[in-house]
C-alpha cells in the first residue's frame, strides 16, 4: 500500500513538471541583444496592458536602457522584438534581480523568456558574489506551484490595494490637525534602521522590503536604491513606527503613485496616508504648471490626465486595511480595485543552466 502511495505520488511530480516546466526548450528561432533607446516602441508593443494599464516602464524605459547599473536585453523574432528584460544586482551584488519582464503572447509558454533569463544571467556568470536571483511578480506565478523543482522559494508577500481618483475628489481642506512629528530620513538615518536588527522583526519580517517594485534586503548597502523614489517619511519609535516611500510615474491611465509602507501602527498609517496624499497634490499642481506653456488642445490632454491618479498602496499582511480605508474616504476618496491582489518576491539559489 505504502509503495502505491508513493508511486502515485511520483506519477503526479512528473505530471507537474511536465505540465509546468516542457516548454523549457522552444523551436521559436530567437536572436537576443542590448536593448537601446531606438527600442522604445517596439518594447512597448510587446504588450500594453502590463499592470492592468498602469504600467511603470514607459515612464522608466530611457533611464533604464541607459542605466550603466542595468542589464536590459530583448529577444527578436524576424527582427520583430518579442520579449524583454533586465538584470541588476542587489544586495550589496549578492543578489541578481529580474525586472521589467514581458514577453508577446504569440510566443508565451514557449521558452522565450526562460531563454532570455539565461542570456541575462550569463552577462554575470564572471561574478563570484552573486549567490541569489529573485523576481517580483503577482501572486499565483507558475513557479510557485511547483517550486521543488526549481529550488525556489516565496521570500516576500506585500497585498496591494488600488484606489483611482480624480484629483477633484481629494479635499485637503478635511486634513485633521496632525501633531506627528515626520522624520524625512537621510541617507544615514537610513542606514542607522536598517543595522538595526530590534526593528526588522516588526518593520521589516523575513528582513525583506520592496521598494518602488524592487525586492531587497534590510541591509544598509541597499539604501542607495531606497532612495529612487520622490518621498520618504519615518513616524514614531519602534514598536509604534512606521516608515514609507512614495514613487509617482505617468502611464497609460495618468498619473500613478505607489506608496510602500511599513509598520501597522493606526497613527501612523493614517499619518502617512495623509502625507503622501499631500505629495501627490504637489505633483499634480506641479505638472499642470508645466503645461501651461503649450498650446490649448494640448494643455487640456495633459490637465485631464493630471486629475485622474491610481494610488496603489502595498503593505504587509498584519496592516489592518480598514484604518488606510477610512483614511481615504474621509478625504473623499471612497473606490477601490482588487483590494486583494497580492505582490511576491520569489527567489533561488543563483545557477547558470
Amino acid at each position: 500500500m505504502i509503495r502505491n502511495a508513493l508511486q502515485r505520488f511520483a506519477r503526479r511530480l512528473n505530471y507537474a513538471h511536465d505540465r509546468t516546466f516542457c516548454t523549457s526548450s522552444s523551436d521559436v528561432n530567437v536572436s537576443f541583444r542590448k536593448a537601446t533607446i531606438n527600442d522604445y516602441e517596439g518594447v512597448m508593443d510587446i504588450n500594453r496592458h502590463v499592470h492592468h494599464g498602469r504600467d511603470y516602464l514607459p515612464a522608466g524605459y530611457h533611464s533604464t536602457v541607459t542605466d550603466p547599473n542595468l542589464s536590459a536585453l530583448l529577444g527578436e523574432v524576424d527582427n520583430r522584438i518579442i520579449a524583454f528584460g533586465c538584470g541588476r544586482l542587489v544586495d550589496g551584488s549578492r543578489t541578481l534581480l529580474f525586472t521589467g519582464g514581458r514577453t508577446h503572447a504569440s510566443v508565451r509558454g514557449q521558452g522565450v523568456s526562460g531563454r532570455l533569463l539565461q542570456h541575462i544571467k550569463s552577462g554575470y556568470s564572471g561574478n563570484d558574489n552573486a549567490l541569489y536571483e529573485m523576481f517580483e511578480t503577482e501572486y499565483g506565478h507558475p513557479t510557485l506551484s511547483h517550486p521543488y523543482t526549481q529550488g525556489s522559494s516565496l521570500v516576500q508577500k506585500r497585498s496591494v490595494h488600488c484606489f483611482p481618483f480624480h484629483m477633484n475628489d481629494l479635499h485637503l481642506n478635511q486634513l485633521p490637525l496632525n501633531t506627528n512629528q515626520y522624520l524625512v530620513p537621510t541617507q544615514q538615518d537610513l542606514e542607522r534602521l536598517m543595522s538595526d536588527k530590534q526593528t526588522h522583526g516588526y518593520l521589516f519580517p523575513g528582513d525583506r522590503l520592496l521598494v518602488n517594485r524592487i525586492p531587497l534586503r534590510a541591509h544598509p548597502q541597499n539604501v542607495p536604491l531606497m532612495f529612487a523614489v520622490e518621498a520618504c517619511f519615518h513616524t514614531g519609535e519602534s514598536p509604534r513606527e512606521c516608515l514609507s516611500f512614495g514613487k509617482s510615474y505617468r502611464c497609460t491611465l495618468g498619473l500613478a503613485y505607489n506608496i510602500d509602507i511599513y509598520g501597522d501602527d493606526p497613527v501612523g498609517l493614517r499619518a502617512h496616508v495623509y502625507k503622501h496624499l499631500q505629495e501627490i497634490a504637489n505633483i499634480a499642481q506641479i505638472r499642470r504648471e508645466m503645461y501651461r506653456r503649450e498650446d490649448g488642445s494640448r494643455r487640456e490632454e495633459h490637465d485631464e490626465a493630471d486629475e485622474r491618479v491610481h494610488l496603489l498602496i502595498l503593505s504587509s499582511e498584519s496592516v489592518d486595511m480598514s484604518i488606510v480605508y477610512d483614511a481615504l474616504s474621509s478625504l473623499g476618496i471612497n473606490n477601490a480595485e482588487w483590494p486583494e491582489s497580492t505582490r511576491v518576491v520569489i527567489e533561488r539559489d543563483f545557477r547558470l543552466e
